[in-house]
């Protein structure tokens, strides 16, 4: 057993390392990356869901340029998952709301997922998200040099659309490793459209790859390294490295990086049993202008609740 850990912590690394050789050069609009996704998976990867042995609840406010001006940049989430009794069904909700300036986008899904047990200690998920977003413009309320212009007479709001994703998470105690689409339809909200395939605006396709571990350097003190890479098409690669060092499974200290995009510090508490909380602070080196270079600014909380049959916590969990 300890042969085939040291084996997936290879296969991690290889994982980790490769695409930052590889990173592309282009442009594209893209959704909104958190640092703290280590506790937010399911919001990239509906196989997530039901692979913490208790009803997880988690809530996430990240804001950006918050001392620059009002209606600065913001995204909200608040996710819930949990097994069913049978412990290889996962059931999950999630909603999200997404400001920037004016304009507002709320969205609900949920999420499936189906176990498959590669060995005793090891299995795979894949997972199924299916919802409906809707995007919202207040044009009436802006102020505007010019109020009698018809471009700004009534407001803007989408139908409510609807998209899916799936995804495929692999699990050991030790390490994980995933890949998903949690939406696979491109949208133009302007025009109420949804494509497969054909080039939109606003909201494309996002390809994620993730992957992380344990190493163990005493038996209080653990190294998480994880990772993530995002494609889409006519954007760089994104490629998300964060490394933190936890203690006794109760206080976490660390740091990430967003290649050619940010850096930040992550810091994780356990509160108690069931209460988790977490904080990030992250700073622009793509942003050069002072004034506008802020930083943004992560809060997240997780509680556990077990009633369930399948509610019953078997040796740490780091995931």
């Amino acid at each position: 057993m300890e042969n085939t850990a040291k084996n997936y912590l290879k296969l991690l690394f290889c994982f980790i390392l490769l695409p930052c050789l590889t990173v592309n050069e282009a442009l594209a609009q893209r959704e909104v990356m958190f640092a703290h996704y280590l506790y937010n998976k399911m919001e990239i990867n509906p196989a997530y869901v039901g692979s913490r042995p208790s009803l997880s609840i988690t809530a996430l406010n990240r804001s950006h340029w918050t001392m620059v001006f009002e209606n600065a940049p913001i995204t909200q989430s608040l996710n819930l998952h949990s097994p069913a009794n049978n412990q290889d069904v996962g059931l999950g909700m999630s909603f999200r709301n997404e400001r920037f300036g004016p304009e507002k986008t709320t969205s609900f899904y949920s999420d499936f997922s189906y176990r498959v047990r590669l060995s005793r200690e090891s299995s795979i998920r894949f997972g199924l998200k299916a919802g409906v977003s809707m995007f919202t413009v207040p044009l009436t309320e802006l102020v505007i040099d010019d109020p009698g212009d018809p471009a700004f007479a009534s407001d803007f709001q989408s139908h409510w659309l609807p998209n899916f994703g799936f995804g495929i998470y692999f699990r050991h105690p030790k390490i994980y490793a995933g890949f998903s689409i949690p939406k696979f339809l491109e949208v133009n909200y302007f025009d109420n459209a949804m494509t497969g395939g054909a080039r939109t605006i606003l909201q494309e396709r996002n390809y994620y790859f993730m992957a992380g571990g344990i190493i163990d350097l005493n038996p209080d003190v653990f190294l998480r390294p994880v990772s993530y890479v995002r494609i889409q098409r006519d954007a760089p690669w994104e490629v998300g490295i964060s490394v933190e060092c936890m203690f006794a499974e109760r206080f976490s200290l660390g740091l990430m990086v967003r290649l050619q995009e940010s850096i930040g510090v992550l810091v994780g508490l356990k509160v108690s049993e069931n209460l988790t909380a977490g904080y990030s602070f992250d700073w622009s080196v793509l942003n050069k202008v002072p004034s506008f270079n802020f930083g943004s600014h992560e809060i997240v909380l997780r509680y556990d609740l077990m009633f369930l049959e399948s509610h019953s916590r078997r040796g740490p969990l780091y995931f």
